[in-house]
Protein backbone atom coordinates (compact mmCIF):
# COMPACT_ATOMS: atom_id res chain seq x y z
CA UNK A 1 0.00 0.00 0.00
CA UNK A 2 1.55 3.60 -0.90
CA UNK A 3 1.49 6.68 0.87
CA UNK A 4 0.67 10.58 -0.20
CA UNK A 5 4.69 10.65 0.29
CA UNK A 6 5.27 7.94 -1.96
CA UNK A 7 3.01 9.31 -4.21
CA UNK A 8 4.81 12.86 -4.34
CA UNK A 9 8.31 11.14 -4.70
CA UNK A 10 6.71 8.92 -7.77
CA UNK A 11 5.24 11.79 -9.08
CA UNK A 12 7.60 14.64 -9.36
CA UNK A 13 5.10 17.06 -7.31
CA UNK A 14 4.46 18.45 -3.34
CA UNK A 15 2.89 16.87 -1.19
CA UNK A 16 0.09 18.91 -1.12
CA UNK A 17 -0.53 18.87 -4.71
CA UNK A 18 -1.34 15.35 -3.81
CA UNK A 19 -3.56 15.92 -0.93
CA UNK A 20 -5.66 18.15 -3.29
CA UNK A 21 -5.79 15.89 -6.27
CA UNK A 22 -6.45 12.96 -4.72
CA UNK A 23 -9.64 15.09 -2.55
CA UNK A 24 -10.71 16.53 -6.04
CA UNK A 25 -9.48 20.04 -5.67
CA UNK A 26 -10.49 22.07 -8.92
CA UNK A 27 -6.69 24.24 -8.61
CA UNK A 28 -5.11 21.22 -9.63
CA UNK A 29 -4.29 21.31 -12.89
CA UNK A 30 -6.00 18.53 -14.91
CA UNK A 31 -2.64 16.90 -16.12
CA UNK A 32 -1.25 16.71 -12.94
CA UNK A 33 -4.43 15.46 -11.19
CA UNK A 34 -4.70 12.44 -13.51
CA UNK A 35 -0.92 12.13 -12.99
CA UNK A 36 -1.31 11.83 -9.29
CA UNK A 37 -4.84 9.73 -9.51
CA UNK A 38 -3.35 7.06 -11.76
CA UNK A 39 -0.56 6.84 -9.90
CA UNK A 40 -3.04 6.19 -6.63
CA UNK A 41 -4.78 3.39 -8.46
CA UNK A 42 -2.13 1.63 -9.49
CA UNK A 43 -0.31 1.38 -6.46
CA UNK A 44 -3.78 0.83 -4.33
CA UNK A 45 -3.31 3.93 -2.59
CA UNK A 46 -6.15 4.01 0.72
CA UNK A 47 -6.79 6.95 2.49
CA UNK A 48 -6.50 7.11 6.21
CA UNK A 49 -9.42 7.95 7.79
CA UNK A 50 -8.01 7.88 11.06
CA UNK A 51 -5.13 10.81 10.19
CA UNK A 52 -8.01 12.61 8.45
CA UNK A 53 -9.92 12.66 11.44
CA UNK A 54 -7.19 14.09 13.59
CA UNK A 55 -6.33 16.97 11.40
CA UNK A 56 -10.16 18.06 10.18
CA UNK A 57 -12.17 16.87 12.86
CA UNK A 58 -14.21 14.48 11.44
CA UNK A 59 -14.58 10.46 11.64
CA UNK A 60 -17.02 10.27 8.51
CA UNK A 61 -18.65 8.32 10.93
CA UNK A 62 -22.58 7.78 11.67
CA UNK A 63 -24.02 6.03 14.62
CA UNK A 64 -27.15 4.40 13.96
CA UNK A 65 -29.50 3.45 16.86
CA UNK A 66 -32.86 1.18 16.02
CA UNK A 67 -35.09 -0.57 18.57
CA UNK A 68 -34.59 -4.41 17.32
CA UNK A 69 -32.64 -5.10 14.24
CA UNK A 70 -34.29 -8.73 14.82
CA UNK A 71 -37.44 -7.25 13.11
CA UNK A 72 -37.17 -6.50 8.99
CA UNK A 73 -38.77 -3.59 9.35
CA UNK A 74 -35.65 -2.10 11.38
CA UNK A 75 -33.21 -3.90 9.05
CA UNK A 76 -34.75 -2.83 5.73
CA UNK A 77 -34.04 0.72 7.32
CA UNK A 78 -31.11 0.55 8.91
CA UNK A 79 -29.65 -0.99 5.08
CA UNK A 80 -31.13 2.33 3.20
CA UNK A 81 -29.64 4.62 5.97
CA UNK A 82 -26.25 2.77 5.24
CA UNK A 83 -26.52 2.88 1.21
CA UNK A 84 -27.47 6.82 1.85
CA UNK A 85 -24.41 7.51 4.25
CA UNK A 86 -22.33 5.40 1.69
CA UNK A 87 -23.46 7.75 -1.09
CA UNK A 88 -21.89 10.45 1.06
CA UNK A 89 -18.33 8.54 2.07
CA UNK A 90 -19.93 8.08 5.94
CA UNK A 91 -19.42 5.04 7.48
CA UNK A 92 -22.13 3.83 9.88
CA UNK A 93 -21.94 1.96 13.34
CA UNK A 94 -25.27 0.23 14.33
CA UNK A 95 -26.82 -0.63 17.84
CA UNK A 96 -29.61 -2.46 18.93
CA UNK A 97 -31.70 -0.87 22.23
CA UNK A 98 -34.70 -3.99 22.32
CA UNK A 99 -36.61 -0.84 23.14
CA UNK A 100 -34.85 -0.09 26.39
CA UNK A 101 -33.96 3.29 27.24
CA UNK A 102 -30.99 1.95 29.77
CA UNK A 103 -29.38 0.32 26.65
CA UNK A 104 -29.95 3.11 24.14
CA UNK A 105 -27.72 5.15 27.14
CA UNK A 106 -25.06 2.73 26.82
CA UNK A 107 -24.89 2.52 23.20
CA UNK A 108 -25.20 6.60 22.45
CA UNK A 109 -22.12 6.65 25.58
CA UNK A 110 -20.01 3.79 22.77
CA UNK A 111 -21.21 6.15 20.14
CA UNK A 112 -19.78 9.30 21.91
CA UNK A 113 -16.45 7.30 22.91
CA UNK A 114 -16.01 6.72 18.93
CA UNK A 115 -16.62 10.57 18.43
CA UNK A 116 -18.81 9.60 15.94
CA UNK A 117 -19.88 12.59 13.39
CA UNK A 118 -23.66 12.29 13.79
CA UNK A 119 -26.43 10.08 15.28
CA UNK A 120 -29.46 8.70 13.30
CA UNK A 121 -32.03 6.38 15.92
CA UNK A 122 -35.32 5.19 16.82
CA UNK A 123 -36.12 6.52 19.90
CA UNK A 124 -36.48 3.86 23.16
CA UNK A 125 -38.61 6.51 24.87
CA UNK A 126 -40.75 9.96 24.26
CA UNK A 127 -40.55 10.67 27.79
CA UNK A 128 -39.52 14.57 27.99
CA UNK A 129 -36.64 13.51 30.31
CA UNK A 130 -34.97 11.41 27.72
CA UNK A 131 -36.03 13.87 25.04
CA UNK A 132 -34.20 16.67 27.57
CA UNK A 133 -31.27 14.69 27.55
CA UNK A 134 -31.30 13.71 23.86
CA UNK A 135 -31.35 17.97 23.45
CA UNK A 136 -28.29 18.49 25.48
CA UNK A 137 -26.47 15.51 23.29
CA UNK A 138 -23.15 17.31 21.63
CA UNK A 139 -23.89 15.06 18.30
CA UNK A 140 -25.75 16.23 15.78
CA UNK A 141 -29.22 13.83 16.31
CA UNK A 142 -31.98 12.94 13.96
CA UNK A 143 -34.72 10.81 15.12
CA UNK A 144 -36.18 8.24 12.44
CA UNK A 145 -39.61 6.70 12.37
CA UNK A 146 -41.21 8.46 15.30
CA UNK A 147 -41.56 12.50 15.74
CA UNK A 148 -39.86 14.00 18.50
CA UNK A 149 -40.73 16.98 17.96
CA UNK A 150 -38.31 19.03 19.42
CA UNK A 151 -35.47 17.23 17.82
CA UNK A 152 -34.78 17.09 13.98
CA UNK A 153 -37.11 13.82 12.97
CA UNK A 154 -38.05 12.05 9.98
CA UNK A 155 -41.63 9.84 10.61
CA UNK A 156 -45.00 8.81 9.66
CA UNK A 157 -47.76 10.13 12.00
CA UNK A 158 -48.51 6.57 13.42
CA UNK A 159 -51.92 7.99 14.59
CA UNK A 160 -53.40 8.54 11.13
CA UNK A 161 -51.97 4.87 10.70
CA UNK A 162 -54.04 3.98 13.15
CA UNK A 163 -57.21 6.02 11.84
CA UNK A 164 -56.71 4.09 8.53
CA UNK A 165 -56.68 0.95 9.99
CA UNK A 166 -60.09 1.73 12.04
CA UNK A 167 -61.51 2.62 8.88
CA UNK A 168 -60.56 -0.51 6.61
CA UNK A 169 -62.24 -2.71 9.25
CA UNK A 170 -65.45 -0.68 9.62
CA UNK A 171 -65.25 -0.69 5.78
CA UNK A 172 -65.27 -4.36 5.60
CA UNK A 173 -68.44 -4.52 8.48
CA UNK A 174 -66.46 -5.97 11.69
CA UNK A 175 -67.95 -4.85 14.33
CA UNK A 176 -65.93 -5.57 17.60
CA UNK A 177 -62.20 -4.93 17.80
CA UNK A 178 -58.54 -5.90 19.41
CA UNK A 179 -55.51 -3.73 19.55
CA UNK A 180 -52.33 -5.44 20.88
CA UNK A 181 -49.42 -3.33 21.38
CA UNK A 182 -48.65 -0.28 24.37
CA UNK A 183 -50.72 1.29 26.14
CA UNK A 184 -51.30 5.04 25.06
CA UNK A 185 -49.26 3.90 21.54
CA UNK A 186 -50.22 6.11 19.05
CA UNK A 187 -51.36 3.79 16.75
CA UNK A 188 -54.00 2.86 19.77
CA UNK A 189 -54.87 6.11 19.72
CA UNK A 190 -55.59 6.64 16.49
CA UNK A 191 -56.97 3.59 15.79
CA UNK A 192 -59.36 4.13 18.76
CA UNK A 193 -59.98 7.91 16.98
CA UNK A 194 -60.94 6.05 13.70
CA UNK A 195 -63.17 3.58 15.59
CA UNK A 196 -65.01 6.50 17.73
CA UNK A 197 -65.09 8.61 14.48
CA UNK A 198 -67.16 5.62 12.94
CA UNK A 199 -69.73 4.93 15.76
CA UNK A 200 -67.98 2.68 17.19
CA UNK A 201 -69.58 1.88 21.16
CA UNK A 202 -65.84 1.76 22.41
CA UNK A 203 -66.81 0.88 26.29
CA UNK A 204 -68.48 -2.07 24.55
CA UNK A 205 -66.77 -3.46 21.63
CA UNK A 206 -63.37 -2.75 21.71
CA UNK A 207 -60.43 -4.33 23.64
CA UNK A 208 -56.95 -3.58 24.55
CA UNK A 209 -54.30 -6.20 25.29
CA UNK A 210 -51.02 -5.74 25.81
CA UNK A 211 -47.96 -6.84 23.82
CA UNK A 212 -45.85 -8.80 26.42
CA UNK A 213 -46.10 -11.64 28.01
CA UNK A 214 -49.48 -14.40 27.20
CA UNK A 215 -51.97 -11.42 27.95
CA UNK A 216 -53.03 -10.83 24.50
CA UNK A 217 -53.36 -14.55 23.84
CA UNK A 218 -55.61 -15.02 26.79
CA UNK A 219 -57.56 -11.53 25.16
CA UNK A 220 -57.76 -12.93 21.41
CA UNK A 221 -59.26 -16.21 22.85
CA UNK A 222 -62.12 -14.50 25.01
CA UNK A 223 -62.71 -12.43 21.39
CA UNK A 224 -63.08 -14.93 18.75
CA UNK A 225 -65.11 -16.89 21.39
CA UNK A 226 -67.47 -14.40 21.99
CA UNK A 227 -67.43 -11.63 18.88
CA UNK A 228 -67.57 -13.77 15.84
CA UNK A 229 -66.89 -11.46 13.01
CA UNK A 230 -64.13 -9.41 15.14
CA UNK A 231 -60.82 -7.42 13.64
CA UNK A 232 -57.37 -7.71 15.08
CA UNK A 233 -55.03 -4.70 14.67
CA UNK A 234 -51.21 -5.53 15.93
CA UNK A 235 -48.37 -3.09 16.87
CA UNK A 236 -46.47 -4.71 13.95
CA UNK A 237 -46.31 -7.61 11.31
CA UNK A 238 -43.85 -9.51 13.78
CA UNK A 239 -46.94 -9.21 16.63
CA UNK A 240 -49.39 -9.67 13.69
CA UNK A 241 -47.62 -12.78 12.67
CA UNK A 242 -47.99 -14.10 16.10
CA UNK A 243 -51.57 -13.85 16.69
CA UNK A 244 -51.82 -15.51 13.24
CA UNK A 245 -50.46 -18.70 14.28
CA UNK A 246 -52.52 -18.58 17.54
CA UNK A 247 -55.17 -18.08 15.83
CA UNK A 248 -54.40 -20.96 13.55
CA UNK A 249 -54.26 -22.96 17.22
CA UNK A 250 -57.62 -21.88 18.15
CA UNK A 251 -58.71 -23.10 14.54
CA UNK A 252 -60.13 -19.45 13.79
CA UNK A 253 -59.74 -19.07 10.05
CA UNK A 254 -58.38 -15.75 8.65
CA UNK A 255 -59.84 -13.54 7.10
CA UNK A 256 -63.47 -15.71 7.45
CA UNK A 257 -63.78 -15.29 11.06
CA UNK A 258 -61.54 -13.08 12.00
CA UNK A 259 -59.54 -10.12 10.20
CA UNK A 260 -56.25 -9.12 10.95
CA UNK A 261 -53.98 -6.53 10.47
CA UNK A 262 -50.21 -5.48 10.86
CA UNK A 263 -47.70 -2.46 10.57
CA UNK A 264 -44.50 -1.92 8.98
CA UNK A 265 -45.34 -4.31 5.61
CA UNK A 266 -42.24 -6.37 5.90
CA UNK A 267 -41.35 -9.19 3.37
CA UNK A 268 -42.93 -11.08 6.10
CA UNK A 269 -46.63 -10.12 5.44
CA UNK A 270 -46.15 -11.34 1.80
CA UNK A 271 -45.22 -15.04 2.66
CA UNK A 272 -48.00 -16.17 5.19
CA UNK A 273 -50.72 -17.79 5.10
CA UNK A 274 -52.91 -15.99 3.98
CA UNK A 275 -50.96 -12.74 3.55
CA UNK A 276 -50.77 -9.85 5.54
CA UNK A 277 -52.82 -6.98 5.99
CA UNK A 278 -50.27 -3.72 6.79
CA UNK A 279 -49.46 -0.35 6.79
CA UNK A 280 -46.62 0.70 5.02
CA UNK A 281 -44.08 3.29 5.99
CA UNK A 282 -41.82 4.94 3.14
CA UNK A 283 -38.61 3.22 4.01
CA UNK A 284 -36.29 4.03 1.36
CA UNK A 285 -37.31 7.98 1.19
CA UNK A 286 -37.46 7.71 5.26
CA UNK A 287 -33.81 6.95 4.91
CA UNK A 288 -32.88 9.28 2.52
CA UNK A 289 -34.24 12.08 4.63
CA UNK A 290 -32.98 11.15 7.66
CA UNK A 291 -29.25 11.04 6.44
CA UNK A 292 -29.73 14.29 4.43
CA UNK A 293 -30.83 16.20 7.06
CA UNK A 294 -27.86 14.49 9.52
CA UNK A 295 -25.29 15.74 6.97
CA UNK A 296 -26.72 19.50 6.92
CA UNK A 297 -26.28 19.59 10.58
CA UNK A 298 -22.96 17.74 10.39
CA UNK A 299 -21.48 20.35 7.95
CA UNK A 300 -23.19 23.57 9.78
CA UNK A 301 -25.94 24.20 7.62
CA UNK A 302 -28.29 22.78 9.59
CA UNK A 303 -28.75 25.16 12.10
CA UNK A 304 -32.22 26.61 14.00
CA UNK A 305 -35.27 24.98 15.26
CA UNK A 306 -35.84 20.86 14.85
CA UNK A 307 -37.05 20.36 11.03
CA UNK A 308 -39.91 17.55 11.58
CA UNK A 309 -40.07 15.89 8.09
CA UNK A 310 -43.92 14.12 8.20
CA UNK A 311 -44.29 11.09 5.09
CA UNK A 312 -47.14 9.49 4.77
CA UNK A 313 -48.04 5.71 5.62
CA UNK A 314 -49.76 3.42 3.46
CA UNK A 315 -52.15 1.09 3.93
CA UNK A 316 -51.94 -2.24 1.71
CA UNK A 317 -55.12 -4.62 2.14
CA UNK A 318 -54.06 -8.27 1.68
CA UNK A 319 -55.71 -11.63 2.49
CA UNK A 320 -55.74 -11.21 5.87
CA UNK A 321 -58.96 -8.78 5.66
CA UNK A 322 -61.18 -9.75 2.49
CA UNK A 323 -64.20 -8.59 2.54
CA UNK A 324 -66.51 -10.55 5.45
CA UNK A 325 -68.40 -13.88 3.67
CA UNK A 326 -71.47 -12.41 5.85
CA UNK A 327 -71.70 -9.15 3.91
Amino acid sequence: MITMTEIASLTGVSQATVSRALNGSASVRPEIAKKVLDCAREHNYQPNFIAQSLVGNKTYLIGLVVSDIGNPFFAELAKAIEREARKRKYSIMLFSTDYNVAKEEEDLEIIRRYKTDGLIFTPASKDDDVVDKRLKYEIPSVSVTIDMRRLDSVFVSHAEAGEQVARHFLGLGHESFLFIGGKDDDKELGFLAGLDKGGVDIERDYFYSSEKGSHWRNAVAELVKARPGAAIFAHNDLQAIQVLEALKELEVSVPQDVALAGFDNTFLGKITTPTLTSVAQPIDEMGRLAVERLVEKIEGSGEGPAIRCKLEARLVARGSTLQMARI
